[in-house]
């Protein structure tokens, strides 16, 4: 009895690593909206103004930097993907960068808290638009949860004549690609390997990229050393990184546990906004945040059915194959 009661000890043990490492993931995410906020006031400037032509630059060179890295590192992971990988590597990216430039567009227009508490949103959509097509109820509290971050969304974004401010609505649709990547992820990663569907996406998307890009601004590599600071900090801590503990770490702990704590991304974002300056300390911040929070968790921690508890049941049992919850920014 004594072996059982040694790998029990060791796998909480491993558990707690693992909620460690996913936790910092959500400090990285958060953090890094205010270094993207600043490095793309810097390119827009180099691009004539344009914050489109800016955002497209910083986007661009943070992928080309991140996929270089990563495909350097798993050469085999892209070099032996088959068709079929590329086609769903390929659709995955098509969300998650238009998500991305979207959201880096209207970060230009609002604040670091108020884009990461908006962009956590997309957890609480997705049993919503898993309901729209496999027609499985979200269920009472999943319904409950959207309704208290609707109510907190509006807290935070609304006018006094009701209307949205445009950097908000361009994030809120950004968090709907979200959502659908993250769904989207979900069908297709126990068909492929985790490292293969990553880097299918990433070099998809920096294709794109190479592509899109020249229509929308000169490419140019003579850039202000905190631009590139910011490039490859975040591609290193907010991509490279994420990817890595994600996949590592959602082998010792529920899909549940990694959502919670990624969640936390949104608070971060809110506290390293004030800290830099960026975010004001304003009831709508602390009401609208809170409420957006308190959603998304309730969404995440009440199960929606007996088959989603059997479900969070069989990713606790040892060695149950894990998908990432959660997109890397």
């Amino acid at each position: 009895m004594a072996a059982p009661a040694t790998m029990t000890h060791s796998s909480r043990r491993m558990a707690i690593v693992a909620d460690i490492l996913l936790f910092s993931v959500a400090v990285f995410w958060g953090s890094n909206f205010v270094f993207i906020k600043a490095a793309v006031e810097r390119t827009s400037v180099i691009a004539g103004g344009s914050i489109v032509a800016g955002s497209m630059l910083y986007i661009f060179l943070r992928y080309v930097v991140a996929t270089g890295i990563f495909a350097a590192a798993q050469p085999k992971s892209w070099l032996r993907a088959s068709r079929r990988d590329w086609k769903m590597g390929g659709l995955l990216a098509a969300f998650y960068l238009t998500a991305l430039i979207l959201q880096t567009i209207g970060l230009q227009r609002t604040s670091p808290g108020i884009s990461g508490f908006i962009t956590g949103m997309s957890v609480a959509m997705v049993p919503f638009l898993y309901w729209a097509v496999a027609r499985r109820s979200p269920g009472k509290w999943q319904i409950i949860g959207a309704i208290i971050a609707t109510i907190g969304l509006g807290a935070l974004s609304l006018q006094g004549d009701f209307s949205i401010r445009w950097g908000d609505a361009i994030t809120l649709l950004a968090t709907l690609l979200y959502a659908l990547h993250i769904m989207t992820t979900g069908f297709f990663a126990p068909k492929v390997e985790p490292a293969t569907l990553a880097v299918t996406q990433m070099v998809a998307s920096a294709a794109a990229l190479l592509v899109l890009t020249p229509f929308f601004v000169h490419i140019t590599f003579d850039l202000p050393w905190q631009v590139w600071a910011a490039v490859v900090w975040t591609a290193l801590s907010g991509t490279i990184y994420a990817f890595f503990i994600q996949s590592w770490a959602q082998r010792y702990t529920t899909s549940t546990h990694a959502a919670i704590l990624l969640g936390f991304e949104s608070a971060f974002a809110a506290i390293t906004g004030i800290a830099f300056g960026m975010d004001s300390v304003t009831w709508r911040l602390l009401v609208g945040g809170s409420l957006m929070l308190t959603g998304v968790f309730v969404v995440e921690l009440l199960p929606s059915s007996k088959g989603v508890v059997e479900e969070i049941e069989a990713e606790e049992r040892p060695g149950a194959a894990i998908a990432p919850t959660r997109p890397v920014d």
